[in-house]
């Protein structure tokens, strides 16, 4: 009998949990969370203001006064990345934005569990996994940002990004507001992207 109960128990949380999943996923929380996500990140510099922006990234606040906003703003993205799966994974025209959130969600969670080296000594094996995971976690949100947002504007968008990251490296003087820049696009396309999928404009 006590089986039984728990067992209708665990169902019934499990039904809860979807139930409240799939509210979260269709409503507006993902474009919400992806302005909270970004703008965490970002303001870690304002948190932390005696890391140069102009010359270190952003993920360099994980090490500071600021990592706990820092891991905060991963962990908005990765509950957009959860949230955006649920919204599209019954529809066959969205295989390709899966598999690149499915990345994306691997990314961002190894960007957490292998954090930089301070400084730009990379002498650790985590270290010298960071970039990759990072790197990764960018182009995969991007991927998925400009699929949701302009399906046939990928190539535009990637030099969007790219040119972000010039425009910033010469405006700020140095690699991390590159960085910064290039990231406030992805941003940009994932919230578009998520506004436009909920909308039911692509």
């Amino acid at each position: 009998m006590i089986m039984r109960v728990r067992r209708y128990d665990v169902q019934m949380i499990s039904s809860r949990i979807a139930n409240l999943l799939q509210r979260a996923a269709h409503g507006r929380a993902p474009e919400l969370l992806v302005i909270a996500g970004a703008g965490a990140i970002l303001g870690c510099d304002l948190i932390d203001p005696t890391l140069d922006a102009r010359i270190y990234a952003a993920s360099e606040h994980a090490l500071g006064p600021a990592a706990w906003l820092f891991h905060t703003g991963l962990a908005l993205l990765f509950a957009v990345v959860l949230l955006l799966y649920v919204r599209l994974r019954t529809s066959p025209a969205h295989r390709g934005v899966r598999r690149g959130l499915i990345i994306g969600a691997i990314a961002v969670s190894g960007v957490v569990a292998f954090p930089t080296d301070p400084g730009w000594g990379v002498v650790s094996v985590p270290g010298r996994l960071h970039p990759i995971f990072a790197l990764l976690a960018a182009g995969s949100l991007l991927y998925v940002g400009s699929r949701l947002s302009r399906p046939r504007r990928l190539l535009v968008h990637t030099a969007l990004f790219v040119g972000a990251g010039v425009l910033g490296g010469f405006v700020g003087g140095g690699a991390g507001f590159a960085e910064r820049f290039a990231l406030a696009i992805v941003g940009l396309l994932l919230y578009l992207g998520a506004y436009r999928s909920r909308t039911g404009e692509i």
